[in-house]
């Protein structure tokens, strides 16, 4: 088992502990950089519709949403891809999951996204919402990229912290945003 693979085991670990207490979903801190080479998939694109069901054994719900991929920067994809988060609304039963990644039909956004191992043709966001990053104009009407962290921890393996996530998180202009990511695809994020 890789060092990556381990210290992913005990952020989860970490999110039982850490979410009875405030309510926040654990996973591990990584650059983006770090998350590159880790996903699967890292597309661009727009957020279609979204619809929860339960799943095969009536216990979980899931919430699939169809994304029109504009530009893939890692991986292959087609002109859709449904990414599944845990949680939603089914008959007037719901289930929440704190820092799953939300989506709002019509919204612009770029993901880091990873095969769960119950579904190799299917995706998940990877580190849940600090997978998706939204691309969205500013207060001027210029495009920039932002990334909601609400109900996130983060731990951190050389300090051995959690730092909780205090809501929207801004990464500066959507276009060098975007530029880091395909130089991290062409560095060797793209293996």
């Amino acid at each position: 088992m890789n060092s990556s693979l381990a210290l992913r085991g005990l952020a989860l670990a970490l999110a039982v502990f850490v979410t009875s207490r405030a309510e926040a979903t654990v996973v591990l801190q990584q650059s983006f950089e770090e998350m590159t080479a880790d996903a699967h998939l890292v597309v661009r694109g727009v957020a279609l519709r979204s619809a929860s069901r339960w799943d095969d054994e009536g216990r979980r719900i899931n919430t699939w949403t169809e994304l029109r991929v504009t530009e893939v920067l890692k991986g292959s994809a087609g002109s859709t891809v449904l990414v599944r988060q845990a949680g939603g609304v089914v008959g007037g039963v719901g289930q929440s999951v704190a820092g799953a990644a939300e989506f709002r039909e019509g919204e612009e956004v770029l993901l880091f996204l990873v095969h769960p191992g119950d579904d190799p043709k299917g995706y998940v966001v990877s580190s849940m919402a600090m997978g998706k990053v939204t691309l969205s104009p500013d207060a001027f009407g210029k495009p920039r990229a932002w990334r909601d962290g609400h109900g996130m921890g983060l731990y951190e393996p050389r300090g051995g912290k959690v730092r909780l996530v205090d809501g929207r998180e801004d990464l500066g202009p959507a276009e060098p945003f975007l530029a880091r990511i395909r130089a991290a695809v062409r560095g060797g994020g793209g293996k």
